[in-house]
């Protein structure tokens, strides 16, 4: 998930050369909270994301069985709602940027690496866009699922690929990938915009990015 999100976190920035100029005020403060949006999902994802991970362990399965029972349902249900959040978010991320022309101000080009970088066409197993909707799907049509299924989407939000277990070297550098990406994005919107529109716009757009399971 992490590489993915990166590779989309790349596409975004090199749009900003596109950037049109706002005609009024208003389009400049809804293209500002948009932005400032997409971070905060952004940030959200992969702190919980990574933090879910760090919890999990290399293999999350062999982890919960090792619990007793009582502490193992505890757990479990903590992943479990911080994967229904993933997936809210997952699908929030996406929305900002297709649903939302003041931050994909993309010309050609930057849509279609971010439909590469999303993967709606790929035939890998392992997008963004088949992990979110994956994790989504479960928000909208709650199935009975085992103690070990539960955790198995733990290794398959990390983007693993027919493995049972999560390469915890390979996220540590996927997320240290990440976090230098987003603060790339974070210093172009830093630079777009003033302090004082930035400060007026982010509660708006901190809160508008929570989601309803918190």
């Amino acid at each position: 998930m992490f590489a993915q999100i990166k590779s989309v976190v790349e596409a975004v920035i090199s749009g900003f050369k596109g950037i049109r100029e706002f005609k009024t005020q208003l389009d400049r403060d809804s293209a500002i909270e948009n932005m400032l949006r997409f971070y905060f999902v952004l940030k959200d994802c992969v702190d919980e994301g990574e933090a879910l991970i760090v919890e999990a362990g290399s293999n999350p399965v062999a982890k919960i069985n090792a619990m007793p029972p009582e502490e193992a349902k505890v757990t479990i249900k903590r992943w479990d709602d911080a994967l229904r959040r993933q997936g809210i978010r997952l699908r929030m991320l996406q929305g900002a940027l297709f649903g939302q022309p003041q931050l994909a101000v993309i010309n050609p080009e930057v849509e279609k690496a971010l439909n590469t970088a999303i993967g709606y066409k790929m035939n890998r197993a392992v997008t963004l866009h088949g992990i979110g909707a994956g994790l989504f799907l479960r928000n909208m049509f709650p199935l009975e699922e085992t103690d070990e299924k539960k955790a198995e989407l733990v290794v398959f939000m990390a983007g693993e690929k027919g493995r049972a277990a999560i390469d915890l070297v390979r996220i540590r550098r996927e997320v240290a990938d990440l976090r230098s990406a987003m603060e790339q994005y974070r210093g172009l919107v830093q630079r777009m915009a003033s302090d004082a529109e930035i400060l007026k716009l982010s509660k708006s757009a901190r809160e508008s990015t929570r989601p309803p399971a918190e």
